[in-house]
């Protein structure tokens, strides 16, 4: 266990969907980074992956986050997770025009990479443990009852055993 930077989050069960989903973000975010090094074609290659999972994974989990969590969080944490996210949407935007270019640029991508995953990294470091600290007990079981309908409609990546 001592190789480990940071010892294992425990979870509340109502925000544990999103912890899930922070999984597949962070590989897209590790391969753009790890990606920002390499060729032209490996570039174009990552970002065309990072595009699909961003268009069938990314883009819907910052949409619930943003209907199911906001009402519940203080307001720096909620004007923090708004302007991240437009930024995040901002960069895959711009994304797509990258992903045709015969350079892809290098600085971008990893640019990209490390902002989505300090995104992530604060949602699960800090504003989770926020929300786990400050909601009542109903309040966490009223949005587990919506998280679990987020569960149940969607096909995910990363599934409760």
């Amino acid at each position: 266990m001592d190789k480990f930077k940071h010892p294992a989050i425990q979870r509340q069960e109502s925000l544990a969907p999103f912890s899930r989903d922070h999984y597949g973000g962070l590989v897209q975010a590790q391969q753009l980074i790890k990606a920002s090094t390499s060729d032209a074609d490996t570039r174009r290659s990552v970002i065309t992956q990072f595009l699909d999972a961003w268009h069938n994974e990314i883009a819907e989990h910052f949409h619930d986050e943003e209907q199911l969590l906001l009402d519940w969080m203080q307001p720096d944490d909620k004007q923090k997770l708004l302007d991240d996210h437009l930024q995040l949407r901002t960069a895959a935007h711009e994304a797509v025009a990258m992903k045709d270019q015969t350079e892809p640029d290098s600085n971008r991508m990893l640019e990209l990479g490390q902002r989505l995953k300090t995104h992530i990294r604060w949602e699960e470091r800090e504003l989770f443990a926020h929300l786990q600290e400050q909601l009542s007990p109903d309040q966490l079981n009223q949005l587990q009852r919506q998280t679990e309908k987020i569960e149940q409609s969607r096909d995910r990546q990363i599934k409760r055993d």
